[in-house]
């Protein structure tokens, strides 16, 4: 059957392309798009931050079945479950792919992939009870982080950023303190924590500026994860990292778990029970006939961006 999908061909520059798909191969399921998320990754492509032309975009989707593969038995026509592409339809192995145990009432905030994510942070935090934690960078995968990490045992969950609109959800997701750095106050009050550091720190923000502070922010023999997607070199205080004893984490997607866990289903059953709530995080929304319009404002990011997601129906 005939589909469209998402290519960057340049900077600021995308083709929607027509393909053949064809029925799905025996282990395979066949997927009617329904919502896709806009990540970072495809942001950084679009913009000529990464530059990788020409790219296929997108991989936290979600849909329906449409086909089943004559082998494939966990699935079946009519079950939601996550996507990958940006294409209108696609066929996926079914064998670890995410189920939904029912239709979401909003697929534009069902966003499975940025959510396993964080399950793959929260095993490399290796938490223990009581412990103070510091996120900073309350950008959308910051949040996530937040609602995670408040359902664990900790005595403090501080939360930094300079977006007082962002600090507010993280204190509703359950932060004990959250600091806006961009004031005197907030600086001051950083700077009084770094008296008293954390046994986990998780660098969200992804800039020079909080990769700098967040050793001088973990005690001697804690964590820091350093869960953004740096883009460009930095500098750090190695000095300070190995005085410290300093256990440094590389929180990427797929990397250093157990991979005998499938993290996407695990996300999924997650966003079921709430844990995950991605109602206020998903800030703009788009048609997907109007992805190059969507991804201009990915790039430009207004001040009340924190997610957008592209609608195939």
């Amino acid at each position: 059957m005939k589909a469209q999908a998402v290519y960057f061909t340049a900077p600021h520059s995308l083709e929607i392309r027509e393909m053949e798909v064809p029925d799905p191969a025996p282990h395979e399921v066949q997927i009617r798009s329904v919502a896709n998320g806009i990540c970072m990754a495809e942001v950084s492509t679009f913009s000529g931050t990464e530059p990788n032309y020409p790219a296929t975009a997108g991989h936290e989707g979600v849909g329906v079945v449409t086909k089943v593969g004559s082998e494939v038995q966990r699935l079946q026509e009519g079950d939601w479950a996550a996507t990958g592409h940006w294409a209108t339809v696609q066929n996926l192995g079914a064998e670890r792919l995410a189920r939904l145990s029912a239709p979401p009432a909003d697929p534009g905030s069902f966003l499975i992939e940025p959510c396993s994510c964080v399950v793959t942070g929260l095993y490399s935090y290796d938490l223990t009870a009581g412990d103070r934690v510091l996120v900073m960078g309350a950008g959308f995968m910051g949040l996530l982080n937040v609602q995670a990490l408040a359902h664990s045992p900790l005595a403090e969950l501080v939360v930094t950023d300079v977006k007082p609109g962002n600090l507010a959800l993280a204190q509703e997701y359950g932060a004990t303190e959250v600091i806006n750095t961009s004031t005197p106050e907030g600086a001051a009050r950083l700077e009084e924590l770094a008296k008293n550091p954390f046994d986990v720190v998780v660098e969200a923000a992804g800039v020079e500026a909080t990769i700098q502070q967040a050793g001088g922010l973990t005690r001697p023999g804690g964590r820091l994860s350093i869960f953004a997607w740096h883009h460009h070199p930095r500098t750090v205080d190695m000095g300070l990292w190995h005085m410290r004893g300093l256990k440094v984490l590389n929180s990427a997607p797929g990397i250093g778990r157990d991979h005998n866990i499938n993290n996407m289903q695990r996300a999924v059953w997650l966003i079921e029970r709430g844990i995950f709530d991605l109602t206020k995080l998903v800030t703009h929304r788009h048609a997907f006939a109007d992805v190059e319009a969507a991804m201009e404002v990915a790039v430009k990011r207004p001040a009340d961006y924190i997610k957008g997601v592209l609608l195939f129906e």
